[in-house]
């Protein structure tokens, strides 16, 4: 008899598997329900991330045909040109309305806005005073702002040609570049993530004291030669970057463009280069010879475009819930969720997680802890206060919310879907557990 009690204290007793392949035991002892979940094979479309389309702000209308002929694009590059403001202290308003039309218009069709200003994007720069661009910045954030929820991040512009950081009098001087910089991060909203244009400027902002946890990278040269158009280059060679990015970048804002096929343009590379560089997104068009060679390759059983577009930016799925015993009978319920993330980029602190009860259709929801011990591994813990737990479990629900920032609670539509078989995606929730009687 004891040898039998013993071995039924250790052993997980199957109870159900449920529709699409979630496992349900019970822990006799340890007073919890434990759910075990496995990642899906498909692209799951999450903001923030994926192969963007460009588009001017003076042509916001040209995003309701990029819904109807491209249905699976979820990102836009909002390019802000401002060459006729290049002398002008205050830009017109006509052109901030511009942009705050471009802005509305994403947000309604759900898209996030890749967002990036300069002074020419036809490869003739002219340099503005630098008062100027500063004041500019000032404007431009003030209308940026209120759309912090559907814009993935700001890459910094406004110096040289098409914004890159070159063939300008203000990159000769670091402090010109790094004022730039400053002042975006001062005058965006913390939650909104701004990138540079090579890696050396990050190493850079962490000499001027500035705050590198919200910087990322745009490589608009990337995989297209040893140096990727000199995006590598001075005491830092192509791998050495690679290696420090791999340590150093704390955000998942980080992408760019393809300009030209070399040897670095193999899947194999671009996989390993991705993840050390945590590729959020990257330009749909440009160029169509790498997607092509990326779709005639294979990687992990996927045609090499599949593989990449699967995995841009952050793939979070969970692997286990464990919940309070009868959770929809207790005052208090207990949650822990093994979180996973299979995705190039890192789940960082930016990102917030909430746990949604359902019961009888009356919604509680709270914040959640959220901490990842690896890239790949992490956890998300918290507790819900129950007041329905004296009425009647008709239909109950739980499940989880993740997004950045606090997207959860300003704009419907941003929040994360988890890359999960068997759960449902509804109301910007995964819902993990059902129960009914």
């Amino acid at each position: 008899m004891g040898r039998k009690i013993a071995f039924c204290s250790l052993i997980l007793i199957l109870l159900a598997i449920a529709a699409g392949g979630v496992l349900y035991y019970q822990h006799f002892y340890l007073g919890s329900w434990e759910y075990y979940y496995s990642e899906s094979g498909g692209i799951v479309a999450n903001p923030y991330q994926g192969d963007y389309i460009q588009i001017y702000t003076k042509n916001p209308e040209k995003m309701y045909d990029i819904r109807r002929e491209y249905p699976d694009c979820h990102v836009i590059m909002l390019s802000y040109n401002l060459d006729d403001e290049i002398g002008d202290f205050v830009i017109p308003e006509s052109k901030l309305e511009d942009l705050t039309r471009s802005l509305m218009t994403a947000k309604e069709l759900g898209f996030s806005c890749i967002f990036r200003a300069a002074y020419d994007f036809a490869g003739q720069p002219e340099d503005p005073e630098f008062s100027i661009i500063l004041s500019h910045i000032d404007q431009i954030a003030e209308r940026l702002n209120p759309y912090k929820s559907c814009i993935a991040g700001v890459q910094a512009g406004m110096i040289g040609a098409f914004g890159e950081w070159t063939q300008s009098a203000y990159m000769e001087k670091k402090d010109y570049r790094m004022q730039v910089l400053a002042r975006w991060l001062d005058a965006l909203d913390s939650e909104i993530p701004v990138a540079v244009r090579r890696q050396k400027f990050i190493r850079e902002a962490m000499d001027w004291g500035l705050d590198t946890r919200r910087i990322g990278v745009y490589n608009d040269g990337l995989f297209s030669s040893d140096s990727d158009l000199g995006t590598y280059r001075e005491e830092y060679d192509r791998q050495a970057d690679l290696e420090w990015s791999g340590e150093h970048i704390k955000v998942s804002f980080n992408g760019g463009e393809m300009p030209y096929v070399s040897e670095f343009s193999t899947i194999e590379n671009v996989v390993k280069e991705a993840g050390l560089l945590q590729l959020s997104y990257l330009n749909r068009d440009y160029n169509a010879d790498v997607w092509k060679l990326w779709s005639e390759q294979e990687y992990e059983g996927l045609a090499g475009d599949v593989y990449i577009k699967k995995h841009l930016g952050i793939r979070p799925w969970v692997s286990q819930v464990s919940i309070s015993k009868r959770f929809y009978r207790r005052k208090t319920i207990n949650v822990e969720i093994r979180l996973n993330n299979s995705g190039f980029a890192a789940i960082d602190e930016g990102y917030h997680s909430y746990l949604i009860l359902n019961y009888n259709g009356q919604m509680v929801r709270c914040e959640a802890d959220i901490s990842m011990f690896s890239k790949t591994n992490g956890m998300i813990t918290g507790e819900i206060s129950n007041p329905f737990f004296n009425e009647k479990p008709e239909e109950v629900s739980f499940g989880v919310q993740l997004c950045r920032g606090d997207a959860a609670e300003t704009e419907p539509g941003y929040s994360f879907q988890l890359a999960n078989q068997g759960i449902r995606y509804e109301q910007d929730c995964n819902w993990l557990i059902r129960y009914a009687e």
